[in-house]
């Protein structure tokens, strides 16, 4: 077995959170299809420390670009959002580099969101 063992993992995971996480702010889960990825975060966070917390709140980065983009579903997979938001290919299925491409995604939707893109929406 390689790795850090569950409990301990998340226990860390929640301790950075808390750390990183500025004062007064909810903690919100964002992910790229985060029904998807919340249901096993929420499942081992429950299994392995009794709680989630994340709670309830989550941010789901492809219907967040449907909703700015003011385009159809099938126009946000990581094959269009990767290819507009990334410089190196997208979803290679390494658990950090997926996090850090899909934190660079959804930090750029943020900034056109508020009018600031880096790259306008077409």
């Amino acid at each position: 077995m390689e790795g850090v063992d569950p409990a301990e993992a998340l226990q860390r995971f929640e301790t950075w959170l808390v750390e990183v996480l500025p004062a007064g702010q909810p903690l919100i889960f964002v992910g790229f299809n985060a029904p998807f990825d919340w249901m096993f975060v929420n499942d081992y966070f429950h299994r392995f420390l009794g709680h989630n917390p994340f709670g309830h709140a989550a941010i789901d980065i492809k219907s967040f670009y449907m909703g700015l983009a003011i385009i159809p579903w099938t126009e946000t997979t990581m094959q269009f959002l990767g290819r507009r938001y990334l410089s190196q290919p997208a979803l290679i299925h390494h658990a950090l580099r997926d996090a850090l491409d899909q934190g660079q995604i959804f930090g750029k939707l943020l900034l056109e969101a508020a009018g600031q893109p880096d790259d306008p929406l077409p």
